[in-house]
């Protein structure tokens, strides 16, 4: 299924998540100095989420969240720490939080939605951490394959090589 929020959209349905969850209600200009952006920005984000179903809104109301908008917003957090921690403890990568938006905006939506439970399988397995995974991070920081690794032996990574 296509999503049919933008980056930009999930930015305020995130920021109305988090405001909702604090104060069981939002207005506009609360988002609007959440994210510090100006009123008619948020304004025009805010009923196109209405209208989406997200949230519930009357102009000059308060804005409440509804279940769709919280399941939107609770997979977004998910998918999005689940990206970040395997930028983090297996690529090793810095700035994961730039790095994570750009993969979830890069990848059309079925692919992601693959990526991201492949990660999570990898996340939940009990395997702790694969052995190509710490093969990797020798390599990654070695700029070589480990002695281990060379005939593959005992590492299982299917025998690449070092060219």
């Amino acid at each position: 299924m296509k999503n049919d929020l933008t980056e930009s959209l999930e930015k305020y349905l995130l920021a109305i998540y988090e405001i909702v969850k604090e104060n069981q209600a939002a207005r506009v200009r609360d988002v609007s100095n959440y994210l510090n952006i100006g009123g008619p920005a948020t304004s025009d984000a805010v009923k196109a989420l209405a209208s989406r179903g997200y949230i519930n809104y009357v102009p000059y109301g308060i804005i409440t969240i509804t279940n769709k908008g919280i399941k939107k917003a609770e997979e977004k957090i998910y998918r999005h720490n689940v990206i970040s921690n395997f930028l983090e403890k297996v690529l090793m990568v810095d700035n994961v939080s730039d790095s994570a938006k750009n993969i979830e905006y890069s990848m059309p939506e079925d692919v992601l939605d693959k990526f991201v439970k492949f990660l999570s399988f990898m996340e939940k397995c009990s395997c702790k951490e694969p052995k190509w995974v710490k093969s990797y991070k020798y390599f990654s920081q070695n700029g070589k394959m480990s002695e281990n690794c060379k005939d593959c032996k005992s590492c299982g990574c299917g025998g690449i090589s070092n060219a």
